[in-house]
């Protein structure tokens, strides 16, 4: 990622547009703007961050999301949209967006989101004690699982993995323990860092996401197991 973090938002009210790019700059990013999905992707490239409107005059925004996370290096991505239902919110996760705000919204916290979201891609981040596994965290030799903290890739049975950022993060967060129970509270620690509020609803959605990504790659459903009332913990190797 640049010194200066590269931000494109995808925004057609002028005015909200206008303020976010105003609380980037002024936060020491570099923000540019598009009010349309043609101009969005004509100006991703290169960039770290988009902050991303779903309803757009010239369709939706779910299908830049999906264009995005079918890139190896696609950018970060935080849904900002009027649409508050719980469902809009889980669509847009399991879509592969790193964050979701509605309006609306305090630019201060949005800005605060977004440098969350840029640390966690940041190379060699660890927040809160560190999400990535070392080498001595991975799965043991011979197990269909591999994850390379260094290059923020994984894969299984030798299919790689097309994660988003947070999706990387928990699944190295569960092979670090494999077999050991990790709460909610826990992951959104690790994961998203300290003070950082999230719904159980959300955790669960990323992990969904994840579990159908490792089945796609010949992963049993059992590799991730929930805990009723617990949390999620990362199948023993047999």
């Amino acid at each position: 990622m640049a010194l200066q973090p590269k931000v494109l938002v995808v925004e057609d009210d002028g005015g909200i547009a206008d303020a976010v790019v105003y609380a980037m700059e002024r936060d020491g990013m570099a923000a540019v703007r598009a009010g349309t999905l043609e101009a969005a992707r004509k100006a991703a490239d290169g960039v770290d961050l988009v902050i991303l409107d779903l309803g757009l005059p010239d369709g939706s925004g779910f299908t830049l999301l999906g264009e995005w996370r079918l890139r190896a290096h696609g950018p970060a991505v935080i849904v900002l949209t009027s649409r508050d239902e719980e469902v809009d919110c889980v669509a847009s996760l399991e879509a592969g967006a790193d964050d979701y705000v509605t309006k609306p919204f305090s630019p201060r916290a949005l800005v605060a989101r977004a440098r969350a979201v840029l640390r966690r891609g940041a190379p060699g981040s660890s927040r809160g004690g560190g999400a990535g596994a070392s080498a001595a965290e991975r799965p043991p030799e011979g197990v269909a699982l591999a994850i390379d903290p260094e290059r923020r890739a994984a894969s299984y049975g030798g299919h790689d993995l097309a994660l988003t950022k947070i999706e990387f993060d928990l699944l190295a967060v569960l092979a670090a323990n494999a077999g050991r129970v990790h709460t909610r509270e826990q992951l959104v620690s690790r994961i998203w860092g300290n003070g950082y509020s999230l719904t159980e609803r959300t955790v669960d959605s990323h992990v969904k996401a994840l579990r159908r990504k490792l089945g796609e790659a010949g992963a049993s459903s059992a590799l991730i197991v929930a805990v009723r009332g617990v949390g999620f913990k990362l199948s023993e190797p047999s």
